[in-house]
């Protein structure tokens, strides 16, 4: 599996719920279809939020990145928000096998 952590400072707390809207559409009607297994966000602040989505490996996350992702980035960016992403490989042994992403989806 591959995760992609996302680390959104915006310049005020209106244009981080705005925000913040957009994307978890974008996750529900593009993410899951995608391939994305599993979205979480965590608000650090009133203007820093942190968002992981998990992907079952590399090329799917990747293709999603440049099939949506690209674009909303450089929106967000043309808000004035500063935006850092991490990316990586989830090492097996961290993950329960018997963890089944799928059942945590809501519609």
């Amino acid at each position: 599996m591959y995760v992609r952590i996302v680390k959104l400072t915006f310049m005020n707390d209106f244009s981080k719920e705005a925000a913040s809207s957009l994307l978890v559409q974008l996750g529900k009607t593009k993410g899951f279809a995608a391939g994305m297994l599993f979205r979480m966000s965590v608000d650090i602040s009133s203007t820093q939020r942190y968002s992981a989505t998990i992907w079952p490996d590399k090329a799917s996350e990747e293709k999603s990145w440049k099939l949506f992702g690209e674009g909303v980035l450089k929106k967000l960016k043309e808000t004035g928000a500063r935006v850092e992403i991490s990316r990586g490989i989830i090492n097996e042994m961290q993950i329960s096998k018997d963890l089944d992403f799928r059942k945590f989806i809501v519609n």
